[in-house]
């Protein structure tokens, strides 16, 4: 009880503190003018009470916390996923992510393409979340076939309170720039993208390095709300989805529709999802490096091409050529897992990359965060248009009420909700059938 006292005194104490702060860079975090009282918000330079070199009131989740659980401060109440501001959202909302201890979500699928008020949202307990202040296994982690990882999540392992969290490395020199939601450039704790020792589909190994004091790699994601009072943090809560969260009248593919009314139609949140995918990878190395870039013809170093001189996204892909030179299309190094691509006439103009990963766990995957658009590992990523085939299409970031019965619980390795979204497996669904008929391809 003491330590929750503590906590919203420190809300409140932090509230006005941060009062005369400018908006910038996500809220009060960033944007900070030469004079500042906002340092004095979380921080003390000689009665700190937690974190060492960090100087903190207190433990770091409870500062955060005691501005994001509901009370007076953000508007984003994390801990039960709802939103209760007016300007960058709908009031009562549900939170794009989710929520660390309840969830207002609608995980239940009618199985119609049309709203149903019988399965509005509603909040309940989380089933799963990505759970801070406690060590836990980091699955997929590390180099292929490796055990799990383990690490102690915090708020600021994914979240850069000061803004300004990202590297533009397309400039001399590197940049710092704003990130979406304060998304670090690098996963504190994370140590950055392992890529696969032998290249298969991610050709382009390593993630971009910046040019810091301390380089490391990462990846930013960009904050494409720059406009004060232009982002946009929930989603609908009737039917079995609401207008705009689950479809796209502009393109089909684009899940969710994120973007403030009052902004200009391309301020969405299609590049910051794309590119998340690439954030994710950085702690879950093997979900993202085991096979498929996009579909059956995409290109690969791994494949390569029948002919010479081949560039994709600035890689020169190796020659394999079909032995005989007729058909049937025989790769001469790979025959299963490389898949012949030929023209309307038949003829042979491309192997198709369909190779495992080579990690005993994680063979193969569902494609993400556009990967084709990046093979030479540059930051090209966002160019992609549809975030059907990124992490937070499917999972939330936070927590997640959905219910998961028996051979979808058992499917996760966590054996849990794996913070998918819907319950059990709807959200495979959404995509890959209409009505429940399995009509649709992917």
């Amino acid at each position: 009880m003491k330590k929750l006292l503590l906590a919203l005194l420190l809300g409140g104490l932090l509230v006005l503190a941060l009062v005369t702060v400018a908006s910038a860079d996500n809220g009060p975090h960033g944007g900070f003018t030469a004079t500042t009282d906002a340092c004095a918000g979380c921080h003390r330079a000689h009665s700190a009470q937690f974190g060492s070199n960090a100087l903190l009131i207190t433990d770091p989740e409870d500062l955060c916390m005691s501005c994001h659980s509901g009370g007076a401060g953000a508007t984003t109440n994390v801990r039960n996923g709802i939103y209760s501001g007016t300007t960058e959202g709908l009031t009562g909302n549900p939170l794009f992510g989710g929520g660390f201890t309840n969830a207002l979500m609608a995980t239940e699928w009618s199985g119609a393409t049309t709203e149903n008020p019988a399965f509005n949202a509603v909040s309940r307990p989380t089933t799963s979340v990505h759970a801070v202040g406690a060590a836990g296994a980091i699955w997929g982690s590390g180099a292929n076939n490796s055990a799990n990882g383990q690490m102690v999540l915090e708020c600021t392992s994914c979240h850069d309170p000061h803004g300004n969290a990202g590297w533009n490395v397309s400039t001399t020199p590197d940049t710092r720039v704003a990130s979406y939601r304060l998304l670090r450039w690098q996963p504190a704790g994370s140590a950055g993208y392992t890529a696969p020792a032998t290249s298969v589909n991610w050709s382009g190994g390593a993630f971009p390095t910046n040019d810091a004091t301390t380089p490391v790699s990462g990846w930013l994601v960009p904050d494409n709300f720059t406009t004060l009072g232009q982002e946009w943090y929930t989603i609908g809560t009737t039917g079995r989805f609401a207008v705009g969260d689950y479809q796209a009248p502009a393109n089909a593919n684009n899940v969710y529709a994120v973007r403030n009314p009052a902004a200009a139609g391309t301020t969405t949140y299609i590049p910051a999802a794309i590119n998340t995918a690439y954030f994710c990878a950085q702690c879950h190395d093997r979900y993202f490096n085991n096979t498929r870039l996009r579909n059956n013809t995409d290109a690969s170093v791994y494949c390569g091409a029948p002919v010479a001189g081949v560039v994709v996204n600035g890689v020169t892909l190796p020659v394999f050529a079909d032995a005989d030179g007729v058909a049937p299309w025989i790769h001469p190094t790979h025959p299963t897992e490389c898949q012949a691509v030929t023209d309307a006439a038949g003829v042979l103009t491309g192997w198709g990359d369909n190779a495992s990963s080579g990690d005993l766990t994680y063979h193969y995957r569902h494609s993400a965060g556009d990967i084709r658009l990046s093979m030479d590992g540059t930051v090209a990523a966002g160019a992609g248009t549809s975030i059907g085939r990124t992490c937070v299409a499917c999972h939330v970031s936070h927590g997640t009420a959905a219910q998961m019965t028996t051979l979808a619980s058992g499917a996760s390795l966590a054996a849990d909700s794996a913070l998918l979204r819907m319950d059990n497996r709807s959200i495979c669904l959404r995509c890959h059938a209409s009505n429940v008929n399995f009509t649709v391809a992917p």
